[in-house]
């Protein structure tokens, strides 16, 4: 049997082939499928080591560049930290790469045009929202998220962190990198409505 544990929010999940219950505890088993799509955040801590060490960066350098916590970008690269969006935008913005890449296989570079993380952040939000027909209150309820918290994302009031991003995700039936990029809106999957419900 094939297993991989993670470990998110204080929960412990296992991964395997075969899942059967509920584990006890804090442990929850998922179907090994899962564990087939890679950790997003796996995927921005080993980004953020490979552009920084492609453009030859300290983190010290780095950190400067970007206008963060040198503390904060080291936590990063290690994966122990609860960042939030703005300061994963500064690190991407001095990487040169789109923010929502930073969460995929491969980042993409940025461009001088591309819209603020915020607003493409916003603009999926609601389009992912609206497609499955659920309000900011059902949102809330299905992502544990408060519905106060969503309607801010979406007025581009509040600097949400990565978790809360990630909580958000499962019920839009999203990954983050598809949440954060700019290309999730163009796809068609989902339209720009003019106004937050």
């Amino acid at each position: 049997m094939n297993t991989r544990f993670s470990l998110r929010d204080g929960a412990r999940i296992l991964y395997q082939s075969n899942p059967s219950k509920f584990q006890g505890g804090n442990t929850f088993a998922v179907p090994n499928t899962v564990s087939q799509a890679p950790d997003p955040f796996e995927c921005l801590s080993a980004n953020m080591v490979a552009l920084r060490a492609q453009g030859n960066w300290t983190t010290r350098a780095l950190a400067a560049h970007a206008h963060v916590s040198r503390n904060s970008l080291v936590n990063l690269e290690n994966g122990r930290s609860n960042l939030s969006l703005s300061t994963v935008d500064k690190l991407a913005g001095a990487l040169g790469v789109r923010t929502g890449s930073l969460f995929g296989r491969r980042p993409v570079s940025r461009k001088a045009h591309d819209e603020s993380i915020g607003v493409v952040l916003a603009l999926n939000l609601i389009s992912a929202r609206r497609a499955l027909k659920l309000t900011q209150e059902t949102l809330g309820r299905q992502s544990g998220v408060d519905m106060y918290v969503i309607a801010h994302i979406e007025r581009q009031a509040y600097n949400p962190s990565l978790q809360t991003l990630a909580k958000l995700t499962v019920p839009l039936r999203l990954t983050l990198e598809e949440l954060l990029s700019a290309e999730a809106k163009a796809s068609g999957v989902q339209g720009t409505p003019p106004h937050p419900a």
